[in-house]
């Protein structure tokens, strides 16, 4: 018995628009940094291999050096990729409270995370001008978050807030300490990771109340068809 065809009907996967946008600006991106290595491999005598592999496997060292601090690292990456989602997502919305506190924590934390991954305080200050100097934009935005923070009247974790300060404070004391004692430099950092651990933890659960604060319906929705 002949067995009767099936007609499938063929069905196109829509693309859209804005990502074809995103991935071409990554593309560009990505090829910008490649072109960088280059340039200074040719110009300035910085060998590509310098570049492009860990600081660790380049030096022969373990792989634990620095443990600490790239956590550090990565939870201030953290901390900021939250509350800056977060300050985008509410741009649309009628929830203005959370948008400066989001924007400055964000960008503190993105400020600090990229400071100590490119160890820029210490390469400025090491030019002649005065570390307070340098310090002095992280500075304006944590006092800029803890006012933002001010403002919203216990809607946030505020004391995770104050345990941040509190902690950075400390680490800042033990560092300018005149009189060096054995394990100084480790309780610093320990107070520093501490302020950290207090400050991503706080800029997370800020930014899930902040989404939550808006209505469902008070976010745009977005189809395929509206890209």
């Amino acid at each position: 018995m002949a067995v009767p065809a099936v007609r499938i009907a063929s069905s196109r996967l829509p693309i859209a628009s804005d990502d074809i946008k995103v991935g071409v600006g990554i593309v560009i991106v990505a090829a910008a940094i490649c072109a960088l290595v280059l340039v200074a491999d040719q110009w300035w005598g910085v060998n590509h291999y310098q570049l492009v592999r860990d600081p660790n496997a380049i030096a022969n060292n373990p792989n634990y050096f620095g443990l600490v601090s790239n956590l550090g690292i990565v939870l201030w990456i953290a901390g900021a990729v939250g509350a800056l989602q977060a300050f985008a997502a509410l741009r649309h919305t009628q929830e203005k409270a959370f948008s400066g506190l989001l924007l400055a924590g964000g960008c503190f934390a993105a400020v600090m995370g990229l400071d100590d991954l490119l160890m820029l305080h210490e390469s400025i200050a090491a030019t002649g001008i005065p570390e307070i100097l340098v310090l002095g934009p992280h500075a304006i935005l944590l006092a800029a978050t803890c006012y933002r923070a001010w403002l919203l009247q216990g809607r946030t974790p505020w004391l995770l807030l104050v345990a941040c300060v509190a902690a950075f404070g400390c680490s800042m004391v033990v560092d300018v300490v005149p009189v060096e004692f054995a394990g100084q430099v480790f309780i610093e950092e320990s107070f520093k990771l501490l302020g950290i651990m207090f400050l991503t933890a706080y800029l997370v659960i800020t930014s899930q109340k902040a989404l939550r604060s808006v209505p469902q319906d008070g976010f745009r929705q977005t189809s395929l068809e509206d890209r």
